[in-house]
């Protein structure tokens, strides 16, 4: 979605796995008229191939060479799939400025976060291609901060990983859902089998944030349990400790939370863990532009170390498989700016490498499975 004065809403990679950075295929959404194509190899981008598409701002590649994305172009918004250079299905029946898609393996179904409409939409999808709206879970409610939670904003989900759930004794699928409007991460449990709806919403399961927190997107360290939250714009991370009840029902124990921006600019839009597990990343924007790095101890809190400036305004990024490289879409910049990583301390180091998309402003870089 697009607030007034241009604050946009950022958008995060679908979990997705891949090769070093000796060829990676990637694809890159935007606010403009394509999204992009294109390899990077050993810190270089390649001639970038584009795809037209309106506001294609958050884009998931499901299979070598099928996209789908989200056209966050209200009142006019859509999901979309593509098959090569073409466009294979678009449903408009979406919640008002889609900003985020995943698909959870195993189920027909692709979800996505609407902003504006407060809502997760489920749609079905048959060999790449979206089909019929199977149901929307709508939320009500606002926050204290005047012109930026006048009600209910959906950002991001994330499902609790497969590997978490038998090893602590959570029963079933769970999805979440950052709510920057309610200052709240929603718990919906995921069913299978012939029921009646693909999600049913547990408030009671629900995390509460502090009153103008506004989260907005996840990451999870796996070994250690832990979810991490970045809040937009109280410019923090907050850090749970996920276990199950008695009844085999995911709980979450706050362990930390830090700031992130020392600017308190109301503007942090990313975060992901290394692919060591061994330091965080956020990035931040509106006011001194940048990626802010945090240590990740030994039990995964977190202690943060520095900021690093980046080209104007940075949203989602992309760290690589082998983890030496940072790629950043940088919105107002129109280009992906490549960062190479210290791997002795985490440090960000701007290459000079980037990819030029102007017109448009890239703003999610996804790996192509």
């Amino acid at each position: 979605m697009r607030f007034p004065h241009f604050f946009l809403s950022s958008l995060l990679l679908a979990g997705c796995s891949g090769g070093s950075t000796d060829s990676l295929s990637l694809c890159i959404g935007t606010y403009g008229s394509h999204f992009y194509k294109v390899t990077f190899a050993d810190g270089t981008f390649g001639d970038p191939h584009p795809i037209p598409a309106v506001d294609p701002s958050f884009v998931c590649p499901v299979g070598e060479d099928v996209v789908l994305a989200v056209s966050e172009h209200d009142p006019h918004s859509a999901i979309c799939s593509f098959k090569g250079d073409d466009c294979t299905a678009s449903n408009s029946e979406i919640g008002g400025s889609p900003c985020y898609l995943m698909q959870v393996d195993g189920l027909p179904y692709v979800f996505t976060a609407d902003y504006m409409g407060g809502s997760v939409s489920v749609f079905a999808v048959n060999n790449g291609v979206v089909g019929q709206r199977v149901q929307q879970v709508t939320y009500s409610g606002c926050g204290p901060v005047v012109g930026r939670q006048e009600k209910a904003h959906v950002h991001q989900l994330k499902t609790i990983p497969a590997a978490l759930r038998p090893r602590l004794g959570i029963k079933d699928e769970w999805l979440l859902a950052t709510d920057l409007g309610t200052d709240s991460i929603h718990v919906l449990k995921v069913n299978d089998g012939i029921v009646s709806a693909v999600l049913t919403d547990i408030p009671a399961l629900g995390i509460v944030l502090s009153p103008g927190s506004g989260p907005r997107h996840m990451e999870w360290n796996e070994p250690q349990a832990l979810l991490y939250c970045l809040t937009e714009l109280s410019g923090e991370v907050w850090a749970w400790r996920l276990s199950a009840s008695a009844e085999g029902e995911p709980q979450f124990t706050l362990v930390q939370h830090l700031k992130a921006d020392d600017a308190d600019a109301g503007g942090s839009a990313d975060i992901h863990l290394h692919p060591s597990g061994r330091f965080l990343y956020t990035s931040h924007r509106l006011r001194d532009d940048g990626i802010t790095l945090f240590h990740v101890v030994d039990d995964g809190q977190l202690t943060k170390v520095s900021r690093t400036p980046t080209a104007g305004h940075p949203r989602h990024f992309l760290l690589t498989p082998d983890g030496r490289y940072l790629l950043a879409a940088c919105r107002d910049g129109h280009q992906v700016q490549v960062f190479r990583i210290n791997d002795a301390d985490g440090a960000l180091e701007a290459t000079g490498k980037s990819l030029s998309l102007s017109p448009d402003g890239p703003v999610c870089v996804a790996l192509v499975r």
